[in-house]
């Protein structure tokens, strides 16, 4: 064998590198990175841990640990701030202008021309031959939603959810830049879907609620009082459009009792947050003036509190909004009240 053969062979019986097999990355994975790892990061700094308790919220992805977890570490008032702080750099970003994109008008006429009159045409058969139930999310961009006696749901174009309580109003008014919604009266709640570049505004009369995608409430009571309550993601309100804003996350609060008067924040039970969508309303150690004003929408009779002492005990239970009166005639059983019926449409909450 001669020396060159010799060096083939060699060459030939060398083992080859075990080269490890490498897979694709998946959206799978990144969100199982997303949601798992926890928290090695947060063993960073303020910043960096506000920026990734901004980015979770906003990917509305959190497990319930997270959730859990979050809410004892904004209860620190650096990271408060922290936080803050990034969710003004994300407005600031949001509110500088995109790109657009300029068409140059070619002088070569195009051979598909023909073609284009023809698509439009098939596009027009299409939306006239749509099935009757997708018409409405065609027709929703700018119109009133109303409910009398039943609540309603509704999908809105850009496929965000709506739920109305009874005697409840919404306008819509959908832009190419933002949507808007006014809610003139009663409680609605909303699943936004998600879209940074498009903005979801909630009106109450001065008082405004932002979002990008999230899940709320906003209730409007007729002695001029507003009330958002967050069950998932972030929600911005305002008292006046020029006010500072303040900051919900799930399982918090706010409360406006009179028009650009400033919001007040507090904590609320999760599994109350629009509860009533499923017949039922959750009170968690809450006031019981607060309690008989949820209570209201759905009963036929006036109810009084004679004190300022009684009005500040709190009450837990579940009321069906279909039988709310029976719960108003129960409070004596858990709290040291009696309640008194002045005549067949009112009555009045004493001290026993």
């Amino acid at each position: 064998m001669s020396m060159q053969d010799r060096r083939n062979a060699r060459m030939m019986s060398k083992p080859e590198k075990n080269i490890p097999e490498t897979k694709p990355h998946t959206d799978e994975d990144l969100d199982s990175y997303f949601l798992e790892t926890n928290d090695e990061l947060l063993n960073e700094s303020t910043d960096e841990q506000a920026a990734l308790w901004f980015t979770r919220q906003h990917s509305q992805r959190m497990t319930s640990k997270q959730r859990q977890a979050f809410k004892v570490w904004i209860e620190h008032d650096v990271n408060r701030q922290a936080y803050q702080d990034i969710a003004g750099i994300w407005r600031q970003c949001n509110a500088l202008p995109r790109p657009t994109i300029a068409t140059v008008e070619k002088k070569k006429r195009s051979p598909w021309r023909p073609m284009i009159h023809t698509s439009a045409t098939l596009c027009l058969l299409t939306v006239l031959y749509l099935p009757y139930s997708h018409l409405p999310a065609l027709l929703m961009d700018n119109m009133t939603l109303a409910t009398s006696d039943l609540p309603k749901e509704m999908t809105l174009a850009d496929g965000s959810k709506i739920y109305l309580d009874r005697n409840t109003q919404v306008r819509v008014a959908y832009v190419q830049e933002e949507r808007r919604l006014w809610l003139d009266k009663g409680q609605a709640y909303f699943k936004v879907k998600s879209n940074p570049y498009r903005p979801f505004y909630v009106h109450a009369d001065t008082r405004l609620i932002k979002v990008v995608g999230t899940e709320f409430e906003v209730s409007r009571y007729d002695n001029h009082q507003v009330n958002v309550a967050v069950h998932e993601g972030i929600v911005e309100v305002k008292a006046a459009p020029k006010s500072s804003p303040a900051y919900l996350y799930a399982g918090s609060q706010a409360t406006s009792t009179l028009a650009s008067d400033s919001f007040v924040i507090s904590s609320v039970n999760i599994d109350s947050v629009g509860s009533w969508r499923f017949g039922q309303l959750h009170f968690f150690e809450r006031p019981l003036n607060e309690v008989i004003t949820k209570l209201k929408p759905y009963l036929d009779i006036n109810i009084q509190i004679s004190s300022p002492e009684i009005a500040k005990m709190k009450v837990s239970g579940i009321a069906n909004i279909n039988d709310a009166k029976d719960f108003i005639t129960a409070i004596p059983l858990i709290l040291p009240v009696n309640v008194v019926f002045t005549d067949r449409n009112n009555a009045l909450i004493i001290n026993k």
